[in-house]
C-alpha cells in the first residue's frame, strides 16, 4: 500500500502527465463509443486485436471519472499494476521484500513515458503467466491447469503480441530447464495452442495492412554497454542525476548481494527469475532498436529485466535491519523528483494547452503542430501526440490519429491516403499552408517567434498566451 501510495504521487499533481501516446490511447475510447452508437460510421472495432487489455483499463477509467482524467487515472491504475507485480512475484517466490519495494520505482521507465500502455500492462500479465507456470507441478497436469495456461495465455495475448510471442518461449526454456517430462511438456504447449492459432491468422492480416517498417539498430549493441545507454533503457524518463542515483543503488543491492553470498550462490539465488531477466537483458542489448512499426523494440525489456533480477538476488548483509524504511525512502525520493520534474513540465512547457482545449468547440477537424519537439525536463518526444487531447476533450477528427495504426482497437472503416503533408505529427516544420485548408483549427507548440510566423499563414488566434495556442483556421475547404 505505501508503494502504490508513492507511485501514485505524481499523478495528483498534474492534469497532462508528460506520456507522449496517453491522449491518442484516451481517445480510442471516445471512438469506441462513437462506433458502437454508429454502427455504420467511419469506424470499427477489432474486438481480437491482440493489444485490446490497456483499454479495458482505460475504459473504466473513461466511466469512473471524466474523459479529462480517463488517461491519468488509467496510467495510475497501471502503476498499481506494477507494484502488485513486483510484490506479488516477490510473495509467491519468497525474496527480500525490499527488493519488491525499490522494483516499484521501476514503473517510471521510458516505455510507459513513450506511452507504450499495452506493453506496460503486458508486464503483470506475464507475471500471471509466470506464476501459473511456475506453480503447476511438473509431475503432472490437470485440466484446471489447462484451463489456468490457457487463460494467463489469452491474457497475454489481449495485452501484447510480443509479451504473448516471449511466454510461449519462456515456458518452453522453463519446461527444459526443469526436465519436465516429454508427455506433459506437451499438454502444456498444448494448452494455449488456441491463443498461437489466433497469433497467426492475426498476423498475415496485420502485414497485409502496411503495419510494416524497416528493422533498424540506431545504437549498435557495443555502444549499449555505456551507462548513459542503459540508465535511459531502464528509467529514460526524466533529465538529472536522480535516474543515475536510483540506477547505482539499485547496482550496488543487486551486486552487494551477490558478491556477499557468492559462497552459496545456488541457495541464495532464485534461478527463475535471474534468466528469465538474463534473457530480457540480452534482448535489451541484442534486438533491433525498430522492427515491425515498433520503435525502442529492445531498450522496452529492461526494465522488466532488471526487476527480475533485482527479486532474484539476494539482499545485501550491510543495513539489513533498515532495508525496508531505507528502500521505501528511496521510492519516497524518486517519486517527489518525479512529481517535481512533473510540475515543471506542465507549468512551463504546456503552458496554454489547457486553455487551447477549453476554446476548441466541439466535433472540429484539428490539425496539431509541435514546433517545439523536445524538452528540456522529460526525455524522448514528450510532445509528439499532446494534440490528441483535441479530440479526447471533444470529438472530431485529427491529422494523425490512432485509427489510422492496423492493430488499434477502434480503426477507420475505409483507409485512404490523407491528402494533407504526411506524418506531421513527427516532423511539423513541413507543413504547408495549403496542408491547413483541410482544418477547421490548428493547435501549434512553438516559441514567441512561431507564433508570429503564424501570423502570416491563414489562421487566426483564439488563444494569445502559452507555448500552446488554439488558431481558427480561415482557409477554405477544398
Amino acid at each position: 500500500m505505501l508503494c502504490s501510495a508513492l507511485v501514485i504521487v505524481p499523478f495528483l499533481y498534474v492534469r497532462f502527465p508528460p506520456i507522449t501516446d496517453l491522449a491518442q490511447h484516451a481517445a480510442q475510447i471516445r471512438l469506441f463509443l462513437t462506433a458502437l452508437a454508429d454502427k455504420e460510421g467511419a469506424y470499427r472495432i477489432q474486438w481480437l486485436t491482440p493489444y485490446s487489455a490497456v483499454y479495458a483499463v482505460l475504459g473504466a477509467a473513461w466511466a469512473l471519472s471524466t474523459p479529462v482524467n480517463a488517461g491519468r487515472l488509467a496510467v495510475l491504475a497501471l502503476g498499481v499494476l506494477w507494484t502488485l507485480a513486483a510484490h506479488a512475484l516477490a510473495a509467491r517466490r519468497q525474496r527480500p521484500i525490499a527488493a519488491a519495494i525499490l522494483a516499484s520505482v521501476l514503473f517510471f521507465n521510458q516505455s510507459v513515458y513513450w506511452g507504450f500502455l499495452s506493453f506496460a500492462v503486458g508486464w503483470p500479465a506475464f507475471v500471471v503467466w509466470f506464476l501459473v507456470a511456475t506453480r503447476t507441478p511438473h509431475d503432472r497436469f490437470s485440466w484446471r491447469a489447462g484451463v489456468l495456461h490457457l487463460g494467463a495465455a489469452a491474457v497475454l495475448y489481449l495485452s501484447h503480441v510480443l509479451w504473448f510471442v516471449f511466454g510461449v518461449g519462456w515456458l518452453l526454456l522453463y519446461l527444459l530447464a526443469h526436465r519436465v517430462p516429454p508427455r506433459l511438456a506437451v499438454r502444456r504447449l498444448a494448452s494455449v495452442a488456441p491463443i498461437a492459432v489466433a497469433v497467426a491468422l492475426w498476423y498475415p492480416h496485420l502485414e497485409a495492412l502496411g503495419f510494416v517498417s524497416p528493422t533498424v539498430w540506431f545504437t549498435k549493441p557495443m555502444a549499449r554497454l555505456s551507462p548513459e545507454w542503459i540508465v535511459d533503457a531502464v528509467f529514460g524518463g526524466i533529465y538529472g542525476p536522480t535516474e543515475y542515483l536510483i540506477a547505482a543503488i539499485v547496482a550496488v543491492w543487486i551486486g552487494g548481494g551477490l558478491w556477499q553470498q557468492r559462497g552459496a550462490l545456488r541457495q541464495a539465488v532464485d534461478a527463475d527469475l535471474l534468466w528469465t531477466g538474463a534473457v530480457l537483458a540480452a534482448f535489451g542489448f541484442l534486438l533491433p532498436d525498430q522492427h515491425m512499426n515498433t520503435i525502442q523494440f529492445a531498450a522496452r525489456w529492461m526494465p522488466e529485466a532488471v526487476i527480475l533480477v533485482l527479486l532474484a538476488a539476494p539482499a545485501p548483509r550491510f543495513l539489513a535491519p533498515v532495508h525496508r524504511p531505507l528502500a521505501l525512502a528511496v521510492v519516497a525520493v524518486f517519486a517527489a523528483a518525479t512529481t517535481l520534474a512533473w510540475m515543471h513540465f506542465e507549468r512551463d512547457e504546456l503552458a496554454g494547452l489547457e486553455a487551447a482545449l477549453t476554446a476548441l468547440p466541439d466535433g472540429q477537424r484539428v490539425v496539431g503542430l509541435d514546433l517545439v519537439q523536445e524538452s528540456s525536463v522529460i526525455k524522448g518526444r514528450p510532445f509528439l501526440q499532446t494534440f490528441a487531447y483535441a479530440q479526447v476533450w471533444h470529438g472530431g477528427r485529427l491529422n494523425t490519429s490512432f485509427a489510422g495504426f492496423a492493430p488499434s482497437l477502434v480503426v477507420y472503416r475505409q483507409r485512404r491516403a490523407a491528402p494533407w503533408t504526411p506524418n506531421l505529427e513527427w516532423f511539423a516544420e513541413r507543413v504547408r499552408p495549403e496542408d491547413f485548408a483541410y482544418f477547421d483549427y490548428a493547435i501549434i507548440n512553438g516559441g514567441p517567434s512561431i507564433h508570429e510566423q503564424a501570423l502570416a499563414l491563414p489562421l487566426e488566434p483564439v488563444t494569445a498566451t502559452g507555448r500552446w495556442r488554439l488558431y481558427r483556421i480561415t482557409a477554405p475547404w477544398p
